[in-house]
């Protein structure tokens, strides 16, 4: 499939600075996929989505859209050359314009009348070109600045946390909203959030960065399930971490509270000591598990119920263990349950 961005090795320092804010940074997104930089404050991801739209210049490495240079050692591109186009985290609407003059502005084609009206179809807001922007709900805003930034037929949209200023309910919805808007017009985008529910529920990829550096790329669910690093298994979702040692056939891990099994034997060795990240959904209420321990607390959040239980390791010692079980179970402070964990939500995972 065609690349829409390619980055090579990309590093940005600030001024002042002694750690790089983007360290060798390289990336290549597909075109008409959409991506998530997703990582703590701090972690890169703003400062990589500024080098994508030109409003950094990196001191290192090469920038390339839709296959043509646009940062390199001898070559910039300025960013309102680079056929981008950006949504801003507080949408950056012109409060005077209505809603046809706020998409429209800019656009200098003959067709602009007609491309107007096609992007306030495939936002859903026909019938709204003359409605005030302070009019509008947030999600209707959203939409807004989503069609501005598409009615230039942009190579590629940058998204700045786009859901940071909506509420639960309605951040959900445009999740689906905007996933459906990029992919209608066939455009390939570039989100930055610290929400994992935000990148889960939108991205075909997810990019997690920690101190400049990518420390994992991949789908929505093996980033979920198979988490290449402590950093990862703690950010994108909670982790059980737990020593153990690979046994003969590489199909178990024998841990302090059990054998855990584990379908990641190409990458470890009979024998070999490992870390390992057990998602909290991994576990199975069985009458012949193998793991057992009694509730310590519960509680019911609607989409789970969730657990801590408590497990006597094989050194007599107590542990912790966050469980989500079936929202339909109904259990007690004390219960003895019995679990059988899932190798799909066991993850072989790198300090």
């Amino acid at each position: 499939m065609e690349t829409a961005i390619e980055l090579k090795g990309i590093t940005k320092t600030y001024k002042g600075e002694r750690q790089a804010a983007v360290c060798n940074v390289s990336l290549k997104v597909k075109k008409g996929s959409i991506i998530t930089l997703l990582g703590p404050s701090g972690c890169g991801k703003t400062t990589t989505l500024r080098l994508i739209a030109g409003f950094e210049r990196p001191e290192s490495g090469e920038i390339s859209i839709g296959g043509k240079l646009m940062a390199g050692e001898k070559t910039w591109v300025s960013a309102e050359k680079r056929k981008i186009g950006m949504v801003f985290q507080d949408y950056a609407l012109f409060p005077h314009l209505n809603v046809e003059e706020n998409i429209g502005f800019g656009y200098r084609g003959k067709d602009k009348k007609e491309r107007v009206q096609e992007v306030l179809e495939m936002v859903n807001l026909l019938g709204f070109e003359h409605k005030g922007v302070h009019h509008l709900s947030g999600g209707q805003q959203q939409r807004v600045a989503l069609a501005r930034a598409l009615a230039k037929r942009p190579e590629v949209i940058l998204l700045d946390e786009p859901f940071s200023n909506l509420d639960t309910n309605l951040k959900q919805t445009m999740r689906n909203e905007v996933r459906r808007i990029l992919k209608k017009a066939n455009a390939t985008g570039i989100l930055v959030s610290h929400d994992q529910k935000d990148a889960l529920a939108i991205s075909d990829e997810i990019v997690v960065m920690k101190g400049g550096i990518i420390q994992q790329k991949g789908s929505p669910r093996k980033i979920y399930q198979f988490p290449n690093n402590a950093f990862v298994a703690g950010f994108v979702g909670e982790s059980n971490m737990m020593e153990g040692t690979v046994e003969p056939g590489k199909r178990w891990i024998r841990t302090d509270i059990g054998r855990i099994p584990c379908n990641q034997y190409h990458i470890i060795s009979e024998g070999e000591k490992i870390l390992i990240s057990l998602r909290p959904n991994g576990f199975q209420l069985a009458e012949d598990g193998e793991i057992e321990g009694n509730v310590e607390t519960y509680s019911y959040v609607g989409e789970y119920l969730e657990a801590r239980i408590s497990v006597t390791t094989q050194k007599k010692e107590k542990t912790s263990l966050l469980v989500y079980l079936h929202p339909n179970e109904t259990v007690q402070q004390g219960d003895l349950l019995k679990f059988r964990v899932s190798a799909n939500f066991v993850s072989v995972v790198k300090n």
